[in-house]
């Protein structure tokens, strides 16, 4: 006698639709986990009486003159940080923006609250998409028997806010891709990843810039 064997039962379309989703959610978490990690610049996160604050502080094989031009140099993209371009008056109560480097999109502005050009500056700062309170950005270049030593701060948050977070990752990612291009004349391969995975949303999500008058 012939017996058939029967036919195994197919998993329903939701089960599967759901093994695949867990699949490319871990590809997605290791992505990111590997996208953020590496870096060769990272920041301490210090919460005291004054609040939250974050200090980054690396070293540059290349001369203090050399990483302010890098950090000030306005008019052009810049590809360690997304390609986009500073539009500054790089004096104490000057304004200072970012912008897509299409010019349309506002990314984040504020004000030079102090400058010792090539030494030290310091610049009130607010993304352009949140609505948290203006922060602060300090850079110190000191010079050393390899180069320069940068330290920047990130402080005067209220608390931990969005701001904050978000920073607490750019930071290290956008700093070693600088250290990297001066370094090396190259981006690094994950700033170039990155570049391509943010650079289309900064283009839409962030304010229209307005021409400054």
């Amino acid at each position: 006698m012939r017996h058939e064997i029967p036919d195994r039962p197919q998993s329903p379309f939701w089960k599967r639709l759901l093994v695949a989703c867990l699949i490319l959610t871990g590809v997605v978490v290791l992505s990111g986990a590997w996208l953020f990690s590496g870096s060769d610049v990272s920041c301490d996160e210090i919460e005291d009486a004054s609040g939250p604050r974050l200090r980054c502080a690396f070293d540059v094989a290349a001369p203090p003159t050399e990483v302010w031009e890098a950090m000030t140099r306005t008019d052009e993209p810049r590809p360690y940080y997304f390609d986009a371009v500073l539009e500054a008056e790089m004096v104490p109560g000057g304004r200072w923006r970012f912008l897509t480097d299409d010019l349309e999109r506002f990314l984040a502005g504020g004000e030079i609250l102090a400058i010792d050009p090539t030494r030290r500056f310091e610049q009130s700062f607010q993304a352009a998409d949140l609505d948290d309170p203006a922060s602060r950005i300090t850079v110190e270049l000191s010079e050393t028997d390899l180069g320069c030593h940068v330290v920047l701060t990130h402080d005067r948050f209220p608390h931990k806010t969005t701001t904050y977070r978000r920073f607490r990752r750019a930071h290290p990612l956008a700093l070693s891709a600088l250290k990297s291009v001066l370094e090396t004349g190259e981006l690094p391969f994950r700033a170039r990843i990155y570049t391509l995975m943010f650079k289309p949303g900064m283009k839409t999500m962030t304010v229209r810039a307005e021409p400054w008058s």
